[in-house]
């Protein structure tokens, strides 16, 4: 009878984290795929966005813009303190030399977020010089933020459902443990019982 209650106690232990892991799990990998997602996307505007901006450069390269603190042509420019631009952007990856190196929605969301702001800022910087130059920019900034918002949402949402499953399951637990106990105190008394009727 007592094997029987603890038997049954473990089993529903062990299906309820059966049964509340794979949901989260699931969003877990559709969050994760879906900042790959963006950061693939915003890859492809960053491409572009080099692409029209040697294009620009071909046009107008002896353009004289004021550069930093001092005027220069449009290609001496770009080829000193604004280096960076024409260049391919710098890839984020994730940490993988700290103790939990495995990536989890937040860290995809900071990754994604990261990848859109530097895309934002280069595209600014760049449509700042082009505009100084006189020249048009050839590719308009792209607005991801609606996905950058949806992606925030989803992982705060993973993160409390996280924590409400984590609180539920040390309720359980407690519950648990506390039958677990009293089987065995009703047990033992049913024993007693029985040998003092015996």
């Amino acid at each position: 009878m007592r094997m029987q209650m603890l038997t049954s106690i473990l089993l529903l232990i062990v299906c309820l984290v059966c049964f509340a892991t794979p949901g989260i799990t699931s969003e877990q990998s559709d969050i994760s795929n879906d900042a790959v997602q963006l950061r693939l996307t915003i890859s492809r505007f960053d491409n572009d966005l080099q692409k029209h901006l040697k294009k620009a450069l071909q046009t107008g390269p002896e353009r004289i813009i004021q550069c930093q603190n001092h005027p220069d042509t449009l290609e001496n420019c770009l080829s000193g303190p604004f280096r960076d631009l024409p260049k391919p952007p710098v890839t984020i990856r994730h940490d993988t030399s700290g103790p939990n190196s495995k990536p989890t929605p937040l860290v995809d969301l900071r990754a994604a977020e990261e990848r859109f702001a530097l895309y934002t800022d280069r595209v600014n910087t760049t449509n700042d010089l082009l505009s100084r130059a006189g020249l048009a920019l050839f590719v308009p900034p792209r607005d991801l933020t609606p996905d950058i918002d949806d992606l925030r949402k989803r992982v705060l949402a993973v993160i409390e459902n996280r924590h409400e499953d984590d609180l539920l399951f040390e309720k359980f637990v407690l519950i648990a443990g506390m039958l677990v106990v009293l089987a065995g105190i009703f047990g033992g008394l049913y024993l007693c019982l029985r040998r003092f009727k015996g």
